[in-house]
């Protein structure tokens, strides 16, 4: 399957979240806000940790929102390809995300589970075709 990283700063929505895709077969990584993920994938402050494959992202989030987290991986190489799943109670924001091309999904709070794990399973197997096999 495939390591992703889960960004929700309710932590019973991500404790619910991360038991949810490794029931699925995943590898989950975890994290509250958005500072932790600019650690994570080396944007911040040393080198980079488990680099997941898809990102799992609240919009709203404490020090570090989703919209400059997205921002940050823009500007790096590395980063600014990495398929982002968000999730969101605030259906107008959407707009404000288009610019970002790694945005796969985009999908609304409260949603069901199957719409978190159809989409994702969408990104994964566009990865894969794009890794040709």
């Amino acid at each position: 399957m495939a390591n992703i990283l889960v960004v929700e700063d309710e932590p019973a929505l991500l404790k619910n979240l991360a038991a949810l895709l490794t029931k699925a077969g995943h590898t989950v990584l975890t994290a509250g806000d958005g500072s932790e993920v600019l650690k994570l994938l080396g944007l911040e402050g040393g080198t980079a940790g488990a680099i997941p494959e898809v990102i799992i992202l609240d919009v709203m989030l404490p020090n570090v929102n989703g919209y400059q987290l997205l921002t940050r991986m823009h500007e790096n190489p590395a980063t600014k390809n990495m398929p982002v799943i968000l999730l969101t109670g605030y259906t107008e924001l959407r707009d404000a995300f288009q610019k970002f091309k790694n945005v796969s999904s985009f999908l609304h709070k409260p949603f069901e589970p199957k719409r978190l794990l159809n989409a994702l399973a969408d990104v994964l197997s566009t990865l894969r075709q794009q890794a040709g096999g």
